[in-house]
């Protein structure tokens, strides 16, 4: 004879709820939830600029309006450079499509840089942060920027929230 032991069955507790922003890709505008007068569909286009794609991100990832941001495909890819962007890692047009080294480098290392890239793109919750240098730098005008990592989407993507630090 076999005994069955009998074990209350244990549920893991479900992740805590993240706090989500939305934000246009171009501008940089941020929002708290879709405006309900919005019809269906057209709330993907930013009402502000109607220029950038209203995606969605950790609350905490994004400082406030306006931030310069980047937003990089889970294979490594630039699918979005904001206006507040462009003076520091080039214009939007050139870079779509483009591999993100073709736009930063990381001194911790192109291959960490890539991996925390693509851990946010398949959905991961945690938001990192990573020091950063433009790639097309000059001689004499080395430019240094902070960059928090986060998940956004949809679709699911990785967002760059880049800032200059100190020199």
């Amino acid at each position: 004879m076999t005994a069955i032991a009998q074990t209350a069955t244990v549920h893991p507790a479900p992740p805590p709820r993240v706090e989500r922003t939305r934000f246009c890709t171009r501008c940089g505008t941020t929002s708290g939830e879709a405006d309900s007068n919005v019809p269906f569909g057209f709330d993907r286009v930013c009402g502000r600029c109607g220029m950038g794609v209203m995606l969605s991100a950790p609350r905490g990832a994004l400082p406030g309006s306006g931030a310069a941001i980047m937003v990089v495909t889970r294979n490594g890819r630039i699918s979005a450079v904001s206006e507040a962007a462009e003076p520091l890692v080039g214009e939007e047009a050139g870079l779509l499509g483009m591999p993100v080294g073709s736009a930063i480098s990381s001194p911790d290392g192109d291959d960490r840089l890539a991996r925390q890239i693509a851990r946010a793109a398949g959905g991961g919750r945690e938001v990192a942060e990573t020091a950063l240098t433009p790639a097309p730098q000059t001689v004499g005008s080395l430019t240094r920027l902070t960059a928090r990592i986060a998940n956004c989407g949809p679709p699911r993507a990785a967002l760059l929230v880049l800032e200059r630090t100190a020199a």
